[in-house]
């Protein structure tokens, strides 16, 4: 995997400057525009289709922190970490999503709100991590980990079928 920190000449970080890193975007795509470059007789859209790739795995958190891990991690990100109890308290949330029905207003809310308890745990987690300058591996991966759980179970709550 190439990294996409150093195509776009940034340190690797689980928080970037989402400004500067859309200006230096512009520029490469302005670089390898064939209108802007007359000069080139045929421009190479490698650079600008390896920005846009990069600059969209740089602009989602959850890429981002999967670029970081590949990386700095000398562990596979996708072996299953996480304790049991966790995957435990997935399953029950899972349970109850699969298991709401839709039509019943204070039913759908109830559910909604376990998800969001559990979502915005998450957060404070990655807040504490992302704060310390060199980031602990190990908790970034659970974080990782949990994260993807997370984003199943609300795509499953919205509706949202995976492919």
């Amino acid at each position: 995997m190439e990294n996409p920190f150093a195509f776009f000449g940034i340190e690797p970080s689980l928080i970037i400057d989402e400004k500067a890193l859309r200006r230096k975007y512009l520029d490469i795509q302005r670089g390898s525009h064939p209108d802007l470059q007359s000069h080139v007789v045929e421009p190479s859209a490698d650079d600008s289709e390896k920005a846009n790739e990069f600059y969209k795995s740089l602009m989602n958190r959850e890429l981002r922190v999967k670029s970081y891990l590949m990386l700095k991690s000398n562990s596979d990100i996708k072996d299953n970490q996480l304790p049991t109890s966790y995957l435990m308290d997935m399953m029950d949330l899972s349970d109850e999503i699969e298991s709401m029905d839709r039509s019943d207003e204070v039913q759908t809310k109830n559910v909604e709100a376990m998800l969001l308890e559990k979502e915005t745990a998450l957060e404070a987690e990655f807040a504490a991590i992302a704060t310390n300058t060199v980031p602990d591996i190990e908790s970034l991966v659970l974080w990782y980990q949990k994260q993807k759980y997370l984003l199943r179970l609300r795509k499953n709550f919205e509706g949202i079928e995976e492919f």
